[in-house]
């Protein structure tokens, strides 16, 4: 599994004072680009900050002048230091092939430079020290023979779940450097919950309408809590993968209080809050099991943040190679997340079982209408997604998945 996260340093220096001050900078980034993001999506949105610092970070070691600048503002890399954040890639890249046993974080990171340029000497060999992402040479210009290039490429690096990640029509005569950045992500739950539970339910969709989608159900003793704050409440739930290295958080509004409203309660406070403010308690479990498979174009949010130099024509990317007509065109994420019974892909097992009468009373968290989600990584502190399910995509579900219940 080839993959370099740009949080790696984190896993070095775990538990001291400056870990926990690089965790922050992250968070904040993760949650500046969520609520750019939200701006101009209204429905489902799935993304990996860390996949787009990834990126980000690749563009910065060739970046001089305004350009550079803009995306250490927006990473929150101090301005004096020379590389010293990129250091514990190999460490962190060490540890994490560790893990493969117990999860999959298959990223692919690549630099699509048009045919004609030089990449320098210098560029590669620090892309290949900090990154290990491609850095290749396509024809632009031949629009379709190049998407199908990427698309094979991000294919063979995703296990063959991210397929089609560009079409012809999204390359012009002017594309100079595209950034491709794709994510498939597979983990068990520590506790997982009986297929024969799942039932299909209700969802009320943030548009208001109802869909019936297979809703996992399970009780679990896991970390809990109930907030009220700015006249509105939720629920937040904690569900750990397997070997706790990984959880995914779900924030759940009451059914009365507006997805957005909740979303724009996030910062890097607030999510600390919860984390702080939760405790094992036993939780009875609704959730939907579905799939979301997204794919993104960051320009428009990273303009927001005020990244905007790399996609002039103008921007000094002399770092990367001499020609002064290299610009960022695009920066893309494509996004494969699922969840199910097991945690991300079926397997045969035993699991959590609701009993069909319950004597005491208990917590209910009963996600049947749209809700936020985290999935962070637990000893760095580090944010893997973050997104808003607004409205399951029932019309993605293969036959078996509605058949079976």
């Amino acid at each position: 599994m080839e993959m370099m996260l740009l949080w790696s340093l984190l896993l070095a220096f775990s538990g001291s004072q400056a870990s926990r001050s690089v965790a922050q900078r992250n968070t904040e980034f993760a949650v500046d680009l969520y609520q750019a993001i939200c701006l101009s999506h209204k429905n489902n949105v799935i993304f990996s900050p860390l996949g787009i610092t990834l990126v980000l970070g690749m563009v910065q070691l060739g970046a001089k002048g305004k350009a550079h600048h803009e995306i250490r503002q927006t990473l929150r890399l101090q301005e004096n230091s020379t590389g010293e954040e990129f250091s514990g890639l190999k460490s962190f890249f060490s540890a994490i092939s560790e893990k493969k046993q117990e999860f999959t974080f298959n990223l692919a990171s690549a630099l699509y430079l048009q045919e004609g340029f030089t990449v320098k000497e210098e560029y590669l060999h620090g892309n290949k020290e900090f990154f290990q992402s491609a850095i290749k040479l396509v024809d632009f210009q031949d629009a379709k023979a190049c998407a199908e290039a990427i698309s094979t490429w991000v294919e063979n690096k995703t296990d063959g779940k991210i397929k089609d990640m560009f079409s012809g029509e999204e390359f012009g005569p002017l594309t100079r450097l595209v950034l491709v950045n794709a994510i498939y992500f597979k983990g068990e739950w520590k506790q997982k919950f009986r297929k024969e539970d799942t039932q299909l339910m209700n969802f009320t969709t943030k548009d208001g309408s109802s869909v019936k989608i297979p809703m996992l159900k399970g009780l679990l003793r896991t970390k809990y809590g109930y907030f009220s704050e700015s006249s509105m409440s939720y629920q937040v739930l904690e569900l750990p993968y397997k070997s706790n290295e990984l959880s995914l958080i779900i924030i759940l509004p009451a059914e009365n209080v507006n997805i957005e409203e909740v979303g724009k309660l996030i910062t890097t406070h607030q999510i600390l809050k919860w984390l702080s403010g939760m405790h094992e308690e036993e939780v009875e479990i609704s959730l939907p099991r579905f799939k979301i498979e997204q794919k993104l174009d960051f320009k428009e949010a990273l303009y927001s943040l005020n990244i905007t130099e790399i996609f002039s024509g103008g921007c000094d990317l002399s770092g990367i190679t001499e020609s002064s007509e290299v610009y960022v065109s695009q920066v893309m994420q494509k996004v494969f997340f699922e969840i199910n019974e097991d945690g991300s892909e079926a397997s045969t097992s035993t699991g959590l079982h609701v009993p069909a009468i319950m004597s005491l009373p208990r917590n209910q968290f009963i996600a049947n209408h749209p809700f936020l989600f985290i999935l962070r990584n637990n000893p760095t502190e580090s944010i893997l997604f973050m997104g808003r399910v607004a409205d399951p995509d029932t019309q993605k579900m293969k036959g078996r998945d509605l058949d079976s219940l």
